[in-house]
């Protein structure tokens, strides 16, 4: 993004809301209904809704102007982080508030937001909390750390364009596949030095991830974006992903090793058996079932899950090979070496 491009901050504008869309008419509807239903005054706020390789059907159009919205609309599937990037440009108010399509808004969202903001005027960032149906936070939270959740964050505009926004290499065009440019942007606003506060009162509400029965493939595809992370951001990456505090004990990376595991002691095992050794060849396979064991618990021993269960292990470590690749031909990795040395 071009600093020159963003339009001057228009008076009284406090906030412009930005919306990365695939086009779910149904999901959209809720997000916009929780808009309308804001308490923050109507006028010290717009709204930006980049639809990312779709346009707005004709009940979204409506919506939309009611709204008074900007719509944005990127002819080819770009990504979330290249469709917050496009709506930022028509961005007018003095904080970026991010949020997502399928996402819905606490009525008083944005005064809650404002209120904080007015308390610390020299803030950058403020994160809010982003909850499940079920009360829970949508992502944990390490100590006083950020979740840099696009789904409740706001961001002074001037710093976000100073910053250059979101990097897009962060979506694999080919397969749809994104992940990683939440925390990419949260590391770099830490290395700009931004002041950052979280506050649980301006609240969204998320629906439960991976529900579906395919989505734990799906979920393992992501880990593609690991590598060029690693690369970026070597010592953030290392010391804020995937991260387990077990006592005195901090153990990283913990499931990328649990699939190493289960694909290591396979091989063993076939091996052990091509060379006429049951006794190790059992003793391998009972690794590898304990090891998938502790994969299937991430979905909470769902039996519908189980069948998925041996092919997602290979899928991630397949993923990782593949953004490692990705990462070294990468203009944006600063440190490809680097980051290969801090996947695990």
């Amino acid at each position: 993004m071009a600093a020159e491009t963003f339009p001057p901050v228009v008076p009284d504008h406090r906030f412009t809301v930005i919306v990365p869309t695939r086009g779910d008419d149904a999901l959209l509807g809720r997000l916009l209904s929780s808009l309308t239903a804001q308490t923050f005054p109507r006028d010290r706020w717009d709204l930006v809704i980049a639809f990312d390789g779709a346009e707005p059907t004709d009940e979204e159009r409506g919506s939309l102007e009611r709204l008074r919205a900007t719509v944005v609309a990127l002819p080819v599937r770009r990504g979330p982080g290249a469709a917050r990037n496009e709506a930022a440009l028509r961005a007018t108010g003095e904080f970026l508030a991010f949020t997502e399509d399928d996402c819905v808004a606490a009525p008083d969202w944005l005064e809650a937001a404002d209120a904080h903001l007015r308390s610390e005027p020299a803030l950058d960032v403020l994160e809010g909390a982003t909850l499940l149906p079920t009360g829970r936070p949508a992502r944990r939270r390490r100590g006083e750390g950020a979740t840099w959740l696009p789904t409740n964050l706001f961001v002074r505009r001037s710093l976000f364009e100073r910053l250059g926004g979101y990097c897009e290499e962060f979506f694999d065009a080919d397969r749809g596949v994104y992940f990683r440019e939440d925390s990419d942007f949260g590391f770099t606003l830490i290395g700009a030095g931004a002041h950052v506060a979280h506050d649980a009162r301006p609240r969204v509400i998320h629906p439960l991830e991976h529900e579906g029965w395919l989505d734990p493939i799906r979920w393992a595809r992501r880990y593609e974006m690991d590598p060029l992370l690693a690369a970026r951001h070597p010592r953030a990456f290392r010391e804020e992903i995937e991260v387990v505090q077990l006592g005195p004990f901090r153990i990283r990376r913990p499931f990328v090793r649990v699939c190493i595991a289960y694909a290591l002691s396979l091989a063993a095992c076939a091996a052990a058996v091509a060379l006429g050794e049951p006794g190790v060849a059992s003793w391998f396979a009972a690794t590898a079932i304990f090891a998938l064991l502790a994969v299937w618990s991430k979905w909470r021993f769902a039996p519908a899950r189980l069948p998925l269960m041996p092919v997602v292990p290979l899928v991630l470590l397949l993923s990782l090979a593949r953004g490692g690749r990705r990462a070294r031909t990468s203009g944006r990795a600063k440190d490809p070496v680097a980051g290969s040395r801090n996947l695990l």
